[in-house]
Formats: structure tokens, C-alpha cells, sequence
């Protein structure tokens, strides 16, 4: 089967690590398969092009203003027409928008498209940009509709899509992650590692986590922070930390070796308001890292209160934090309790189980 996927960027996020394995499931399966993308990649966030031609992928990039730039349009139509691929697999919202434009000229291929997250949910800096986001977020349901198959990466995404268009039947197929890292420690001393891993915004909720971290008493926990932010608002960040909690915080910035990161802590905190399915989290539980996650869909259905813990306000997360620190240095039943029932969840998400039910939806096509 030959296959094209196009993406706006290959700068590592959770839809672009999820088109990574996918793409890595497809070549062993013997799929032909390449790459259209839109636009070019942020020199600060790794680009995952060197991964993507390990793997022998040839990759096609447009190389103009992401969406609204003639040439590119005329661009992705020639290096369609000329391929003549099976199925073109679009991600992110740029890219359903411009195979959408290209399809209407009688190019014949099968068009699947993956929602790989509640796009108008994400919280921005002004009312003005989150109100653009969500007519655009509606006319873009419309297009969708015009797809052969639509998938969403949970049941909240799936929900989300069905609300802005009720004509759409999406088929929830989640990210999966891999096995090897599952570790059996369920030991811990005084001194408890925190960890968060994001782009840091407001919509990752880590102003709650440091408001939080303020309160306890930090006298043996350090923070460690990963993910890139604007120098803007990573200044605001170190602002609202109070001098005794400041001392504790390490920012790393963008984090290349996910395992180095992990391996680190012993707690991981994901506090997001709005997910399509948080795969950080989920890496963090292959990992084998106790957790604590906002009580909201879809983080609440890896993450629940007998492997981890929940919390839904800020008086809740502190709550949370005092009662997983303490659980960590005092209660060993307890934890090796939640790390197994994490490990039976992160099972349920490899890629031998999740990877045919993509496989399904191509064939149907």
C-alpha cells in the first residue's frame, strides 16, 4: 500500500512521536511509505527528520508559509498527482485544510484524517486568538466530513469532534507506547524527585503545579521542569516561585533523552486542563513513574485513583502532592500496589494491540 502522511511540522510533540511509531509499524509492514511537510521546523525543538530517514522515509516539505501560500497548494497537488498514492493520512488541523483544497481537484486516493487532540480547548494568551480558534475549529468539522475516515486518539476527542459536527462517525484509536521501560523499583527514601514534561503554557496547568509546590514543605523534593517555553513566559514562571521553592526548581528547557528525564524522578505531575490524550503521561506510567493528573477525560481513564492520583482544583492538587510524597516515603503496599496496576494499563497500550486497529481502517478505505 502506498502511503503519504502530511504534517505541518516533524519539531517533536505528541501527534509527531505518534506519526513516528506509526510510520515505523507501517515500513515493517512493508507499507511504502513518505512524507509531506507543510512547513519547516523550530531550530529550539528537536526535529525528529534524522529519525524519519533512519528509517529510509522520503520526505517532501513545501517549505512555504505553513497554510495560506498559493504555491504550496499548487505544490502539494503536482507531488500528489505525480506519487499517486493509495491513501494520503493528514495531521493537525493545516494539513486536513489543505488536502481538503487539494482533494476538490479530482485527485482519486483515500483521505483519513487524525484529530490528535480538543484543538479549540488549548488555552491561549488573548480571547481574541481563542475565538478565531474555535469558528475555525467548526468550519474545519465540515471539511472533515469529506474525509473516508476520521480518527480521534480518545473517546474525549471523539466526543469533541461528534459535538462540532454530529454527521462525523469517528473510530477512537489511541497513541500506544513502548514496553521496554516498565521497571519493577517500588522503594523510595526521604529526598522525592518531581517532574513535569510539556511545552510550557498556560493549558499545561504549570502555574498550578509551582503555585502548588510554593506550599509544601520542600525540604527533601526537588522540581524538575522540561519543555520549552517564550522567554516571556519562562520569566513570568520563575517570578511567581517564592524564594524557598525557587532554590528547588530546575528548568531544562526542551528534553531530547525522555529517558534520562524520566529515569530521574519519582513523582510525575501532569497537571493540563485540556488533552487529547496526554501521551506524556502515559510515557511517564511506561516508565514506571507513580503519577498525579488533573480528574478530567481523557487523563482519567489511563490514570485512575488505584494507579495514582487525581486531583480537580488547586486545594486538590496540593492535597494530592502531601498525599503521594508521604505514600512514596511511607506506605511501600501502597505504591507497589498503584505501580502494578500501572503496569496492566501500559500493557493494554502497545503497539501489537493498538497498531491492527489502524490497519482496519486503512483496509476498509
Amino acid at each position: 500500500m502506498k502511503v503519504c502522511h502530511v504534517i505541518n511540522t516533524l519539531n517533536r510533540g505528541g501527534a509527531e512521536t505518534h506519526l513516528f511509531d506509526l510510520v515505523h509499524q507501517q515500513t515493517l509492514k512493508n507499507y511504502e511509505v513518505e512524507l509531506v511537510v507543510i512547513g519547516s521546523d523550530r531550530e529550539n525543538i528537536m526535529s525528529l527528520e534524522e529519525e524519519f530517514k533512519n528509517l529510509q522515509i522520503r520526505i517532501k516539505r513545501l517549505n512555504g508559509p505553513r497554510m495560506f501560500n498559493i504555491a504550496s497548494y499548487f505544490r502539494l497537488y503536482s507531488h500528489i498527482k505525480r506519487n499517486k498514492y493509495q491513501v494520503i493520512h493528514s495531521h493537525q488541523p493545516r494539513s486536513d485544510f489543505m488536502i481538503y483544497v487539494v482533494r476538490k481537484f479530482n485527485i482519486s486516493f483515500s483521505w483519513i484524517v487524525s484529530v490528535h487532540g480538543k484543538y479549540d480547548t488549548y488555552l491561549e494568551s488573548t480571547k481574541i486568538s481563542n475565538n478565531i480558534k474555535k469558528r475555525f475549529m467548526h468550519s474545519l468539522a465540515r471539511y472533515w466530513e469529506k474525509a473516508d475516515a476520521v480518527i480521534a486518539i480518545s473517546d474525549a476527542v471523539s466526543d469533541w469532534i461528534v459535538d462540532l459536527n454530529k454527521k462525523i462517525r469517528p473510530t477512537t484509536i489511541p497513541y500506544w507506547v513502548d514496553q521496554s521501560n516498565l521497571s519493577s523499583r517500588n522503594t523510595f527514601g526521604e529526598d522525592i524527585s518531581i517532574g513535569f514534561l510539556g511545552r510550557l503554557n498556560k493549558n499545561k496547568g504549570i502555574e498550578e503545579l509551582l503555585s502548588a509546590f510554593n506550599k509544601l514543605d520542600t525540604a527533601n523534593l526537588t522540581l524538575t521542569i522540561g519543555g520549552y517555553s517564550e522567554p516571556a513566559y519562562l520569566e513570568y514562571l520563575k517570578s511567581i516561585s517564592n524564594e524557598e521553592s525557587y532554590k528547588k526548581i530546575k528548568y531544562l528547557g526542551y528534553v531530547s533523552n525522555r529517558k534520562t528525564f524520566y529515569d530521574s524522578l519519582d513523582l510525575f505531575v501532569f497537571p493540563s486542563f485540556s488533552e487529547g490524550l496526554g501521551l506524556v503521561l502515559l510515557e511517564a506510567m511506561s516508565f514506571s513513574k507513580i503519577c498525579v493528573t488533573r480528574d478530567i477525560l481523557p487523563m482519567n481513564t489511563y490514570l485512575t485513583k488505584d494507579s495514582g492520583y487525581l486531583f480537580r482544583n488547586n486545594e486538590d492538587l496540593l492535597t494530592s502532592l502531601n498525599e503521594a510524597i508521604e505514600d512514596l516515603r511511607r506506605d511501600n503496599k501502597k505504591i507497589k500496589s498503584k505501580l502494578f496496576n500501572i503496569e496492566q494499563m501500559v500493557k493494554k497500550s502497545s503497539a501489537e494491540i493498538i497498531f491492527p486497529m489502524i490497519e482496519k481502517v486503512y483496509q476498509s478505505e
